[in-house]
């Protein structure tokens, strides 16, 4: 425990964000609420990638160890053309990735968030974000309450951080993803697959769980939004010959698949922030930084963000740590954006992609690039890295507000 006085702390969303921000600052021992506007805990999609950093960022929280007890490591990450081209090859072997389910990431994290003693608030939307002197005051559907910092971690869909002032609008991707998850037998369960047929076809298969000589695989097919309500007018058994035409090994996959109703549709927005913190209110995760899948890097920047916010908080107070999270994360994010951008067009997009193929494939065989490849997704900025446990700090410039 610090020298620094328990601080009240209000969080808006229970995602991946939310419950790493209330599991770093209830280890620190200050007084955590969660306020979610859904019923229950709601982790909606497939499985998702915590790449290298993201796992160290959530070892620092203190639940690598319960992180282990779920989904499956990820050794390597390989995507091949239609033409059987490599165009991604990042090898994880010295520092393996994780694939989880959403719904079991989500569940070890608020369990761990209720050991450390955070308060969860379900069915409970925040209405209305207001400042209070150094506090900030919130009203929300089980009354009104008062903080000395608010974390705004209610996702991409944020409607919380326009109104503190955080960013503006989101925007909407073009393309998303249909996904769908089964079992298979004899599949290699450390290694992310996909395939490419230009820009306008993608198709991913992540191992996510093993069961003896079974593996759970969430599959992901690239598509834009417009065509989703045409995809759902096609016989499915020909989209299903087609998808097998481009990767015909996932058969014991794609056969699983009866019907449109068993692939929902996931959509992707841009948030770009114009500031991370705004005392007494601050924004993580995506909520902040909201960017396409392209990078994999949602989860690991939202544990990134939860522990970097605490940790300069646990040193500055909460308008000085605030002050301090942003400076030291928003160049971080805005350059992790700019990249996952700028890569979208290369595997979502309406051309055929000739030009991708040849650039990727070649470069492959250039000295430093794969290293370049893995070191962007497996290696944090050396700023980020000296990130202490989130309880590990015992100094502070400022007493917080009574």
């Amino acid at each position: 425990m610090s020298a620094l006085r328990p601080l009240s702390i209000g969080i808006a969303g229970a995602g991946n964000a939310g419950l790493a921000a209330a599991i770093a600052f209830a280890r620190q021992g200050h007084d955590v609420h969660v306020f979610e506007k859904h019923p229950q805990l709601t982790a909606m999609g497939a499985g998702l990638l915590v790449q290298p950093q993201g796992i160290r960022a959530l070892e620092a929280l203190g639940v690598g160890r319960e992180l282990e007890g779920i989904g499956a490591p990820i050794d390597r990450l390989i995507g091949l053309s239609h033409r059987g081209w490599r165009l991604l090859d990042i090898d994880y072997a010295e520092t393996p990735g994780r694939a989880v389910t959403r719904h079991g990431l989500s569940s070890m994290l608020y369990d761990a968030g209720l050991h450390a003693g955070a308060a969860f608030h379900f069915g409970c939307a925040i209405q209305q974000l207001l400042v209070d002197g150094p506090r900030a005051r919130v009203t929300h559907a089980q009354g009104e309450s008062i903080f000395d910092l608010f974390v705004i971690a209610d996702g991409a869909a944020s409607a919380l951080r326009e109104p503190a002032g955080l960013a503006g609008p989101s925007s909407t991707y073009r393309w998303g993803t249909l996904w769908f998850q089964g079992w298979v037998d004899g599949w290699n369960p450390r290694v992310l697959q996909q395939r490419f047929r230009g820009t306008r076809e993608m198709m991913g298969l992540l191992p996510t769980e093993v069961d003896g000589n079974c593996t759970r695989l969430s599959m992901f097919w690239s598509l834009p939004g417009d065509a989703v309500d045409a995809w759902r007018q096609t016989d499915i058994t020909q989209w299903k010959a087609h998808v097998l035409s481009l990767w015909p090994q996932a058969a014991p996959m794609v056969e699983q698949i009866g019907s449109h109703d068993d692939m929902p549709f996931a959509v992707y927005r841009h948030t770009w922030p114009r500031a991370l913190a705004k005392p007494p209110y601050c924004v993580i995760g995506d909520a902040a930084h909201a960017m396409s899948p392209q990078l994999g890097l949602g989860t690991t920047l939202a544990a990134q963000d939860a522990l970097a916010l605490a940790a300069c908080v646990q040193v500055h107070g909460p308008t000085h740590g605030a002050l301090a999270y942003h400076a030291r994360r928003l160049r971080t994010v805005q350059a992790y954006q700019t990249l996952s951008r700028a890569l979208t067009p290369c595997f979502q997009a309406q051309y055929g992609g000739w030009m991708r193929d040849v650039v990727f494939a070649t470069g492959l065989r250039v000295p430093g690039v794969a290293w370049l490849m893995k070191r962007s997704l497996a290696e944090p900025p050396a700023r980020d890295a000296a990130f202490a446990p989130a309880a590990a700090s015992t100094s502070t410039s400022e007493k917080p507000q009574a």
